[in-house]
């Protein structure tokens, strides 16, 4: 069962590569209006979202807690946890530093790290996840997880036809 769920999370990743696919550098971190996150942070989240889960620390955690994490990362910032938080405050200078290559490559090592790590724990997929509600368990979040991708991806397509550029046909 794990692997299924995991397989369907490889396919997102290989469709969100298609997102960063001749993404201008200087789109990555630009919000295209107000209240629409960029492509980084939209990237940001996911990898937060997913290292956090699925590398880390098991504990109790108040809601919206940063949660303790092993994978080190620009992207593994825990203001990039919630949309009202990553809209409150701007990128970093280090992060938005970063080139659209560079964060679709640190997006895509964090996944590797993150699932390593879960492999590795090997947790019981009825134990809770850390950081979510106390009915989340690790299968709840890996069958949410391929569509939480896909619905960040989509965004990354819409962010890039609002700034003006042309998108690889998906």
């Amino acid at each position: 069962m794990v692997e299924a769920y995991l397989e369907l999370l490889e396919l997102g990743y290989f469709e969100v590569t298609f997102a960063f696919e001749d993404l201008a550098d200087e789109h990555v971190w630009k919000r295209p209006a107000e209240g629409v996150l960029s492509i980084g942070e939209l990237a940001g989240h996911h990898a937060y979202a997913e290292a956090t889960r699925l590398a880390g620390e098991p504990g109790e955690y108040a809601h919206r807690e940063p949660i303790r994490c092993s994978i080190e990362s620009p992207l593994v910032d825990p203001r990039f946890d919630y949309y009202p938080h990553t809209l409150a405050t701007s990128p970093t200078q280090a992060q938005q530093a970063m080139t659209a290559e560079q964060v679709c490559q640190e997006l895509l090592r964090v996944h590797t790290e993150a699932v390593t790590a879960f492999r590795a724990r090997n947790p019981d997929l009825e134990s809770m996840v850390p950081g979510w509600s106390p009915n989340f368990t690790y299968r709840e979040f890996l069958k949410y997880a391929g569509f939480h991708l896909a619905y960040h991806t989509g965004q990354m397509y819409t962010v890039r036809h609002l700034l003006g550029e042309e998108t690889p046909d998906n």
